[in-house]
């Protein structure tokens, strides 16, 4: 099941995500992968690892987000949030699909993917044959199953936060 919940923020807590992610303040870090493999790259921010929060000074802002999307699927812990920024690359690059927790784990049936779209562009999440655009303050839920991102080429960024939700 995919939920796709527009406008997940009001307005001003919206903005204060924007701010911090479209503007100069977040340290971004670049990974030579996406997935695996490939010539694919992208840069990201991890605010929380195995359910313990790495980044203080800036998680006040997406762990307000927590209740917000508590109010639409419910779930009993995070396991990870990470913030990823692709570049525009002058072309479409599909990234590789992927689960977040790989299907053989006994775990894996426990976990929710969520995905919020921080900024408007032609950039998509792709759920099996399900094609969503970016679309800002937009979140997508979804079980923890194939799906793959791709970049943008009307925008300079694409920037979406992925959290891994442990279900009930």
């Amino acid at each position: 099941m995919v939920d796709i919940i527009s406008d997940l923020l009001p307005s001003g807590h919206f903005a204060d995500i924007e701010q911090l992610f479209m503007q100069h303040h977040l340290a971004w870090f670049f990974s030579d992968h996406v997935v695996t493999g490939g010539k694919h790259f992208m840069f990201s921010h991890v605010f929380m690892d195995n359910g313990q929060v790495v980044n203080q000074r800036f998680f006040e802002p997406v762990r307000g987000m927590i209740p917000e999307i508590m109010k639409r699927r419910k779930f009993v812990g995070v396991s990870r949030v990470r913030a990823v920024l692709y570049t525009n690359q002058g072309k479409e690059v599909v990234h590789p699909t992927h689960t977040d927790i790989p299907p053989e784990s006994e775990l894996a049936p426990k976990f929710i993917t969520g995905v919020y779209h921080v900024n408007t562009c032609n950039g998509k999440t792709v759920i099996g044959d399900q094609e969503i655009p970016s679309k800002a303050n937009q979140l997508i839920l979804f079980n923890n199953e194939p799906h793959f991102g791709t970049t943008q080429t009307d925008t300079d960024t694409r920037v979406v936060i992925n959290f891994n939700l442990i279900a009930e």
